[in-house]
């Protein structure tokens, strides 16, 4: 069974519920227990104190413990809590008017808890039963006057006119409806408030999951479409690298009729300027303007051609920096609305940058320190993954092995400051050898491997030949030259023992023959790569 069509425990609030109902029929149980006792005191310091009817003392006396076992109604289910409450209230109504008829020394104060007894009931329970236990007041003290005039009661005070009789009656229901509209507007702004805070609540669940800045800023994007309303968004973030190895990018999204946009890289000219309205709310606040102004913001005007009634949310935490830009439906936007959009948008950017410190952190577990090149373990999970697809889709995969020649003499010769130097070279120009679809890792010491999907045999040695010549252009402090080993899947195994056991026997070769050369691999290796020496 779904939650919402569940009865609700206590202290369970349902949709839309400010308060429990259980939790409200209590309170006003708890505050008529408080009412009875109310009307006992004012009946001790009342002149007829002594003098009082039994039968009218004996309820009176009662009704506290009456109303205090009502309380245990609230345990036996809504309806009967609800039931207890209406005829305990309507039975409060009772006693107060007897109370009134019976103390007529002590009218003002009976009026006042009368008055008290109505506005408690209005706030406590709800408007509407508010409003019906005013007329109910209203009924009991007609029904006791013309009880009097018929003399079938005695006549306890001095005659009330019925103009001071309808005055009453006026100012009890103005302070009913005052204090129902008072507190119609307070829960009306509750309820705003709650629904503000569920959708921030669902907006940062939502982009918590998110894969990547550009998906944040999409969902930014549809929040401010949908809850601003607007004619067009524009999200636009500027996201820096975590460290000075990673490359700062500029990304967004846009939405205009309903259709998203979104912009995974940015160009230069999305860069804002310096009056730019967006550098303005960065620095000093949401903007709202007329319009975008070509000549600060060419390129925001761009996307929002014939903008008016421009809104301008910024965001910006560590990492990242940027404004949701949005085309408003109306003049004129409540406080609430922008001040939930701009901490949508600070959600926004709180979660792009979680998402750039895991992506850091993947990539530092998954890269070299030395070399900036993938590592030992993400070369080996790479691998696994490549190789399977290869099998899957019947495509060629390619596996070169590099290994700097002569490198523990470098070491010797020049340290180990020129042999690091020298490491970092060689993966530079590796990875600018290849392609962005390929692997480039360090495998272990001085060699390196990389992984070409797609490749076959003659393209992979193509790549291994220029790999050679351009580490052998490189400038150091004495030439550097590297030895080659290509293998290719499935012609050399299918599994990654034996491709890599046949790169490292074509890479033995290269060494044999006299170093600084590329050697594809044999159909069947003859030795074993633990027996090869470098």
């Amino acid at each position: 069974m779904p939650t919402w069509n569940r009865r609700p425990k206590h202290g369970q609030i349902k949709p839309g519920e400010l308060v429990p109902v259980a939790d409200r029929i209590r309170w006003v149980l708890g505050w008529r227990a408080i009412l009875g006792v109310a009307v006992l005191v004012v009946w001790w310091f009342s002149d007829q104190a002594h003098g009082t009817d039994r039968a009218w003392i004996g309820w009176a006396v009662a009704w506290p413990v009456v109303t205090t076992l009502s309380l245990l109604a609230s345990r036996a289910g809504r309806r009967v809590a609800r039931s207890a409450l209406t005829l305990s209230l309507l039975g409060d109504g009772v006693l107060l008017g007897t109370a009134n008829w019976a103390m007529p020394d002590q009218h003002d104060a009976m009026g006042f808890l009368i008055f008290l007894h109505a506005m408690a009931v209005t706030l406590l329970a709800s408007f509407r039963t508010g409003v019906r236990i005013a007329i109910w007041h209203c009924v009991i003290t007609v029904l006791f006057v013309d009880a009097i005039n018929l003399g079938m009661l005695a006549d306890t005070s001095p005659n009330v006119s019925g103009a001071t009789l309808w005055l009453q009656f006026a100012a009890l229901w103005l302070a009913v409806l005052s204090t129902a509209a008072f507190a119609a507007k307070n829960e009306r702004e509750l309820r705003r408030r709650r629904h503000d805070a569920d959708l921030l609540r669902q907006f940062g669940l939502g982009v918590t999951s998110a894969p990547d800045p550009a998906s944040v800023a999409a969902a930014l994007a549809e929040f401010g479409y949908a809850e601003l309303p607007a004619h067009r968004v524009v999200v636009v973030a500027h996201v820096g690298g975590a460290t000075e190895h990673d490359e700062p990018q500029r990304l967004g999204a846009t939405i205009e009729n309903g259709r998203l946009t979104v912009l995974n890289r940015l160009g230069p000219d999305s860069e804002p300027g310096r009056h730019s309205v967006i550098r303005r709310a960065i620095a000093s606040g949401p903007q709202l303007v007329r319009g975008v102004d070509p000549r600060t913001d060419p390129w925001l005007a761009g996307m929002l051609p014939g903008a008016r009634n421009v809104v301008v949310l910024p965001f910006a935490v560590d990492q990242i920096a940027g404004a949701m830009v949005v085309e408003v439906r109306r003049r004129r936007l409540e406080r609430r609305v922008v001040e939930t959009a701009l901490q949508a948008a600070m959600h926004a950017s709180v979660a792009m940058d979680r998402i750039l410190l895991t992506e850091h952190i993947r990539r530092t577990a998954e890269t070299d320190a030395l070399t900036r090149v993938a590592n030992r373990k993400r070369f080996d999970e790479a691998f696994a993954v490549e190789l399977g697809r290869s099998a899957a889709e019947g495509t060629d995969l390619a596996l070169t092995l590099v290994d700097i020649d002569h490198f523990k003499k470098l070491n010797d010769t020049f340290g180990h400051l020129t042999g690091d130097e020298v490491l970092r070279l060689v993966a530079t120009v590796i990875r600018e050898a290849v392609d962005t679809t390929d692997l480039v890792a360090r495998y272990g010491g001085e060699e390196f491997a990389v992984i070409m999907p797609g490749r076959d045999a003659v393209a992979a040695l193509a790549v291994a030949e220029r790999i050679r010549l351009r580490i052998g252009a490189l400038e150091t402090v004495t030439a550097v030259s590297a030895s080659l080993g290509v293998a290719t899947c499935p012609a050399h195994g299918t599994d990654a023992a034996g491709l890599i056991n046949s790169a490292d026997a074509a890479l033995y070769e290269s060494k044999r023959n006299g170093r600084d050369q590329v050697t594809f691999a044999s159909a069947e290796p003859d030795r074993e790569p633990s027996e090869m020496a470098r």
